[in-house]
């Protein structure tokens, strides 16, 4: 109750939103905002991009890391973020999206709106988890870009295929993933195959190589192969959240 008479109610907060846009824009120019209600004009959606994110952008490597976060006030929803990398490799947030979820609808009006401030450009590569309705919206949303997934993640999933030595089998996974060159993957994998079969068995039936293996990865990730720069800033916004 002392919070609602300090900050107001989550209600009076909604209420604010397009007049907290309005002044976002106002005092950060070429700023976009998005938001969305539902037929009862009840808030849906929230998408927001800072000028200045998007000016800089341009002058960015291309590899857009996104990830979802759960709020935890007490009308939940989900906190979604693209962000970038800066040439000294510190994070660079592009985005920030307010949905009801992580579900095909919400994630297609996300990436559709982040593709209004960025476009498709060439050499665009994005990295997530394995999300299934943000893999649907990124292939449908940015055709033409390469998407690899979470090596971090994906070590976790293999790991929990073997019975033994697990964080070795972790491990000489990355080792994997790092390869730069064919010849240098298949001496590295055909040890994982050897050592541990079920995790070799489980990456060939539920993730294509080229999802996580630099060597045969479409585009040009550079160093960034997990969503860690999406989750610390998730992290940063922890009291936010609530």
């Amino acid at each position: 109750m002392a919070g609602n008479e300090v900050q107001g109610t989550p209600e009076e907060s909604f209420s604010l939103i397009h007049s907290y846009m309005h002044m976002l824009k106002l005092k950060n120019p070429n700023s976009v905002s998005y938001v969305e209600v539902d037929a009862a004009k009840r808030f849906k959606y929230l998408f927001f991009a800072f000028g200045a994110s998007i000016e800089g952008f341009v002058t960015m490597r291309k590899v857009i890391i996104v990830d979802g976060t759960h709020l935890k006030h007490v009308y939940g929803g989900v906190l979604l973020v693209a962000t970038a990398q800066d040439p000294d490799r510190h994070h660079y947030p592009i985005a920030f999206g307010v949905v009801d979820g992580e579900k095909d609808e919400s994630w297609m009006w996300f990436m559709n709106n982040l593709r209004s401030v960025i476009s498709d450009v060439d050499g665009l590569v994005f990295l997530s988890d394995r999300n299934g309705s943000l893999i649907k919206s990124i292939r449908e949303v940015f055709p033409t870009a390469a998407h690899g997934y979470c090596i971090w993640h994906l070590s976790q999933n293999v790991k929990g295929h073997v019975f033994n030595n697990r964080d070795v089998c972790a491990i000489k996974f990355r080792e994997c993933t790092y390869a730069y060159t064919v010849a240098e993957f298949d001496v590295l994998y055909a040890d994982i195959s050897r050592k541990y079969p079920s995790a070799a068995e489980y990456l060939e039936k539920s993730v294509k190589v080229g999802k996580w293996a630099r060597c045969y990865f479409e585009g040009d990730r550079y160093n960034v192969d997990t969503t860690n720069a999406a989750e610390s800033i998730n992290g940063v916004l922890r009291e936010a959240r609530k």
